[in-house]
């Protein structure tokens, strides 16, 4: 069904440069509930990681394997910076997997709902990154 557009209640600017988007990878489907109790998938994919284009860790002194803080408004986490994997992430974007306890990604996104289906949207909060 068509339904009007709606701007994202929260945009990337001077102090929240990017746009953080969550979500799921291969091996971790979604919040780790199962997937983080089985060894081989645990093996392949212990901690969540933050995908960075590789210009935009450069800009801010990063590189791959290196640890950040990713902040928004609401909070703050220590994550390692991926800009060579398999998840490649446009320019201004990174994007954090859920399923690690020890980086609760969802303490920094949005707390917006869609105003029609009434779903979380948990897809597009502003954030900036520095070195940890």
């Amino acid at each position: 069904f068509f339904r009007p557009y709606a701007a994202p209640v929260e945009q990337p600017d001077a102090n929240y440069d990017l746009w953080l988007t969550t979500g799921r990878i291969l091996e971790h489907w979604h919040t780790g509930s199962m997937t983080n109790r089985v060894p081989e998938l645990q093996r392949a994919a212990p901690a969540a990681v933050a995908y960075m284009h590789p210009e935009d860790a450069k800009k801010r002194g990063l590189k791959r394997n290196d640890m950040a803080w990713v902040e928004s408004r609401r909070g703050k986490i220590r994550i390692a910076i991926d800009t060579a994997g398999r998840n490649r992430v446009p320019r201004g974007t990174i994007s954090i997997a859920f399923f690690d306890e020890k980086a609760l990604v969802n303490v920094l996104v949005i707390d917006a709902l869609d105003p029609i289906s009434r779903e979380p949207d948990y897809k597009k909060s502003a954030v900036r990154v520095t070195r940890a």
